[in-house]
């Protein structure tokens, strides 16, 4: 790598002036540039000054709107984690772009399902073969290149526009600046219409929780279409002034030498991976890191590779992104039944929370744009929020004894059997005990007389009697009826939370009744 650049980007848009209260992404992004022009950002093989990296982002905006696009419009992103993704991030962000952030891994049929539903301006490709898809209407721009400063329009938007000064730094806080789609675990993904506002509130709040500042290196490996990677790590960083590095893929094997390496400070984890890395990795592989606090970390791993404080956290790109958090300890044992990573906690100075009648989280906003703004459908934005303002989860939780929030369960992903629930967290964390299982999860299927029927799924060989012996505290209604093995878990490709409504798809290998 070269060295950093110095000084301010070169940059057509206007400059906040110093205390001046930012308003849009593109704000945020000059002013840090200024403030810490030599803060990594990238990813831990392709980084560079913070200055160097938004100055790139500033040629690419002008090639965006010589290909014909201007402010406001829909463009949609497709691409990889990589340090020209980031770039062209910034870009549509300096444009005044509205930039729908889409999972690269979707195969074809489903992403040309979403684009039609989108129907973006243009299409922005970054490390994916646009395959088939090349052949839609709108224009399609290949930007594996811009952490170049270079993209190749394949085919413009129309006829291109002169620079247009101040394009970004003009957009208004409720205007929207992205477009991020759920996991689609339950149908085909959502896009969520998120404000500037939005992601500004989500980057205050989340630098102020884990006390970032511009000594921090913050570590977000998990992939930047993702609200946590993007919006805490990405946008959280920027508003501290820290250095933000992310990985081209996940891997646990690469994860603390690179940690340790880059002296990273903070990392924003997710369940999956920090699971997978008490896993797969040892506290020696860790020793020497310089990590003082881990997001979405719990005890067990605080404990295991010497982090001194963890935050565990509820939200949803819906909910504020980030809505409610709570800090943990190496060790901390006054948990609720449903764990460490179900400890919602406080809400947030902005959102309040309540539980409904049937035990659903509800979340207000007490400020304009605290939340998402709606579905992207039928060509524009539907509100979801009731008369009160209220965004109605989907989630199950219930209160503490202190009024902090636990949350439980997604209650469309719920298991109940002769009118009792089933909370799948805590009888997983049981059956840890069988070590025999392997990679397990605990799912159902439909049963006439009793509801539900709990299923066991796992990838190996485990010992019955192992699985029996875990089992035999909890009540009998909870006991999954059947082991079954398949070949692997289906998995989401970002965050890799595990997808239950997949696992009665999969192929059986073996059944056994427990």
């Amino acid at each position: 790598m070269g060295r950093p650049a110095q000084g301010r980007p070169a940059s057509r848009a206007r400059r906040p002036t110093h205390g001046e209260e930012l308003n849009n992404l593109a704000q945020l992004l000059i002013k840090a540039a200024a403030e810490v022009p030599d803060a990594a950002y990238g990813t831990f093989h392709e980084h560079d000054g913070l200055a160097g990296v938004v100055q790139r982002a500033c040629a690419v905006c002008d090639q965006l709107r010589q290909a014909g696009l201007s402010r406001g419009e829909v463009v949609a992103l497709v691409g990889n984690n990589s340090g020209a993704y980031l770039v062209t991030w910034m870009a549509t962000q300096l444009a005044g772009l509205q930039a729908a952030l889409i999972n690269p891994a979707y195969p074809d049929e489903l992403l040309a399902a979403m684009l039609d539903d989108l129907a973006p301006r243009a299409t922005l490709w970054v490390g994916r073969d646009p395959g088939a898809l090349i052949e839609r209407r709108h224009a399609q721009i290949d930007a594996s290149a811009a952490w170049s400063g270079r993209i190749s329009v394949l085919r413009a938007a129309g006829r291109g526009l002169a620079p247009q000064r101040d394009a970004g730094t003009d957009c208004a806080p409720s205007e929207i600046a992205a477009f991020i789609h759920t996991s689609g675990t339950t149908g085909r993904p959502k896009f969520c219409a998120l404000s500037h506002a939005y992601f500004l509130r989500l980057g205050r709040f989340f630098a102020d929780s884990l006390c970032l500042s511009r000594q921090d290196v913050v570590c977000a490996p998990l992939p930047l279409f993702h609200i946590n990677p993007m919006g805490y790590g990405v946008v959280g960083a920027l508003t501290a002034r820290a250095a933000l590095l992310s990985m081209e893929k996940f891997a646990a094997a690469q994860f603390w030498p690179q940690v340790r390496q880059h002296g990273v400070t903070a990392l924003i984890l997710h369940a999956p991976p920090a699971s997978l890395l008490k896993a797969k990795t040892s506290s020696d592989e860790a020793r020497g890191h310089r990590v003082r606090i881990g997001f979405l970390c719990d005890p067990a791993f605080l404990q295991q590779f010497g982090v001194p404080i963890g935050v565990g956290a509820y939200g949803s790109t819906e909910a504020g992104g980030l809505c409610h958090t709570w800090h943990l300890r190496p060790g901390d044992e006054d948990l609720p039944a449903e764990g460490a990573t179900h400890m919602a906690g406080r809400a947030r100075h902005d959102v309040e929370h309540r539980i409904a009648d049937d035990g659903e989280i509800w979340v207000r906003g007490k400020q304009a744009d605290a939340l998402f703004a709606g579905y992207f459908r039928n060509g524009g934005i539907e509100p979801q929020t009731d008369a009160q303002g209220w965004f109605h989860t989907g989630d199950r939780g219930r209160l503490d004894e202190c009024g902090n929030l636990v949350f439980i369960e997604r209650i469309s992903e719920s298991i109940r059997v002769n009118g009792e629930y089933v909370p799948i967290d805590f009888v997983e964390a049981c059956l840890r005990q069988a070590a025999s299982l392997g990679e397990f999860a605990l799912w159902r299927v439909d049963s006439p007389s009793r509801g539900h029927d709990v299923v066991l799924y796992t990838t190996s060989q485990a010992d019955l009697q192992e699985v029996r012996a875990a089992l035999a505290g909890l009540p009998r209604y909870m006991h999954p009826g059947e082991l079954v093995r398949i070949a692997q878990l289906p998995r989401d490709p970002g965050v890799g939370k595990i997808q239950r409504r997949l696992l009665n798809e999969q192929a059986r290998l073996d059944v056994r009744k427990i």
